[in-house]
């Protein structure tokens, strides 16, 4: 009987360990197409086997290039966070925004209250290069240098002038965009309108357990990807399209 209790201990145990294990264990997949030489208009057929989670299809046309796509750009950055850099190329453009605003704002006061616009543009011009979190943190400093005219037009100063290299900004006709197949159907067909020669793209992902963190869901209720482990496979297809 005790030889038994042991057993059933060592197993609960075992099972507990391995039900506590939140990785994600890696997709093992293969991706393949009936024709990767279609003509323009000509249907194909791509087909997923193995296991996995979730899939994506990026067929690589317009649109649907995964190196333009939001996993891609965005890898490794803070999707939160604003990046605003001033670039010497701009400063030219502001001493003309700001030339007729500070004339009016010299007008109405003495002459020594009035501001000297190379000295304003000298003090702008040692902010070229550094990078602001934040667009009004920007605006501060150089309304800083001007605190008679009106916050609101050095934020848009900041606006039309400053670089945004935030990660929010898709690239040039948005972020591409991939195809979700259902994981119990996983043949995708798929006619390309356009000539040339495209790498198609499959992304399988298998998703782990939820990660709680702090109190769980007892005092914070809110929820992320980012407390999920997430392990992805990549495969790729090159599709030259004839016309």
């Amino acid at each position: 009987m005790k030889k038994y209790i042991k057993s059933f201990l060592i197993g609960a145990v075992v099972l507990a360990f391995l039900s506590c294990n939140t990785d994600a264990p890696e997709p093992e997949v293969s991706f393949t197409v009936d024709n990767a030489n279609p003509q323009v208009g000509e249907t194909i057929t791509f087909t997923i086997t193995g296991g996995a989670d979730t899939y994506v299809i990026y067929t690589g046309d317009t649109s649907h290039d995964f190196a333009n796509s939001y996993l891609v750009i965005t890898a490794g950055m803070d999707v939160d966070q604003e990046s605003m850099v001033l670039v010497a190329d701009s400063l030219p453009e502001i001493r003309d925004y700001l030339e007729p605003r500070i004339n009016s704002y010299n007008a109405g006061v003495g002459a020594g209250q009035q501001y000297n616009l190379d000295n304003v543009m000298s003090n702008i011009s040692n902010l070229v290069g550094k990078e602001y979190s934040n667009r009004l943190t920007a605006a501060y400093e150089i309304w800083e240098y001007v605190p008679g005219i009106q916050g609101e037009e050095i934020r848009n100063l900041v606006d039309l002038y400053f670089e945004d290299n935030s990660v929010l900004l898709a690239p040039d006709g948005g972020f591409s965009t991939g195809v979700a197949i259902n994981r119990y159907e996983t043949t995708y067909t798929y006619t390309y309108n356009e000539t040339g020669t495209f790498t198609a793209t499959l992304i399988a992902s298998n998703v782990g357990e939820k990660q709680y963190s702090g109190s769980g869901y007892i005092n914070d209720r809110t929820s992320s990807g980012n407390e999920y482990d997430i392990n992805r496979a990549y495969k790729e297809l090159v599709i030259n399209v004839q016309p």
